[in-house]
């Protein structure tokens, strides 16, 4: 494996590593989008584990800081945050294929980044498939019993001291949870989702999500998301694999899902990063196959 440090964009003010493997085997490129306001890193070095994981599977890929993040500069000053965005994804899915030889490029980030790379997606044909670690999700009807259940046998099992929240003996604690954060994020409406879906369904591209329980506030089963899609125009039907993941057939396309509930959000746990990694690795490697 090999990482070297490179600039980009119109200006070069956009700074990101590229991780590549010794030997190069997969015709395929993966960029990384910014978490939030979180450098190329990622939240506790999440992204570069995976590069570099990548790295042993023979993917090359890019991870960058977005405009004014970081040790990336402002690009495109003057223009609207999605515009913006927008010009600057496209500067690194320009400069990872202009600088190797590649069948396709996949992208992808968690929270704001995976909305960053689905929107990106739709508008670039180069983009041949997207990994999103909690995306965008919307309640259904059975999330609601189903968020019941779940409260009520935590407060069983805190009855019969099982469990413990962190913080329950801080009231500091739980008072700074209530006051507002420094960043509010919205994520996009259902309308709009439906819509780039549909587009990368149509253009054969291949959708992979993953959900932890860092959203269970919106979703909290796996079969939620084939709920989500009967809202769309086209078939749903459910793929037999024996032991693996939940995968449905959308049209001409693939939409993937791997529901991780045991995971937090920013995956503070080192095994918790290590089973996302390897979950991702397995769903590029069926993707470049």
């Amino acid at each position: 494996m090999n990482e070297s440090c490179c600039q980009f964009g119109p200006e070069r003010r956009l700074a990101g590593i590229i991780t590549e493997p010794s030997e190069r085997a997969l015709r395929l490129g993966f960029v990384l989008v910014s978490a939030g306001l979180l450098p190329k890193c990622g939240p506790y070095r999440l992204y570069a584990q995976l590069a570099r994981r990548l790295a042993d599977d023979g993917i090359v890929s890019l991870r960058f800081d977005l405009g004014g993040i970081g040790d990336s500069g402002q690009e495109h000053e003057g223009r609207p945050l999605k515009a913006r965005t927008e010009l600057e994804i496209r500067a690194a899915l320009d400069y990872l294929s202009e600088r190797y030889d590649l069948d396709g490029i996949v992208l992808g980030g968690l929270c704001s980044g995976a909305e960053d790379s689905f929107r990106s997606a739709a508008s670039d044909a180069r983009v041949t498939g997207v990994v999103l670690i909690d995306p965008f999700a919307y309640r259904t009807r059975g999330w609601a019993w189903r968020h019941v259940l779940h409260r009520l046998g935590r407060r069983a099992l805190r009855a019969l001291g099982l469990y413990e929240p962190l913080g329950a003996e801080m009231p500091q604690a739980r008072a700074e949870e209530k006051r507002p954060g420094l960043v509010s994020y919205k994520y996009m409406e259902r309308a709009e989702a439906r819509h780039i879906l549909r587009t990368l369904v149509k253009r054969n591209a291949q959708v992979h999500f993953v959900y932890t329980a860092g959203m269970r506030e919106v979703f909290n089963h796996p079969g939620q998301l084939r709920a989500l899609l009967r809202d769309l125009d086209f078939e749903v039907r459910t793929i037999s694999n024996r032991g693996a993941p939940p995968s449905f057939r959308v049209g001409p396309g693939v939409v993937t899902l791997d529901y991780l509930p045991r995971i937090d959000h920013t995956q503070l746990l080192e095994e918790d990063r290590r089973r996302l990694v390897e979950v991702v690795a397995r769903r590029l490697r069926g993707h470049a196959a």
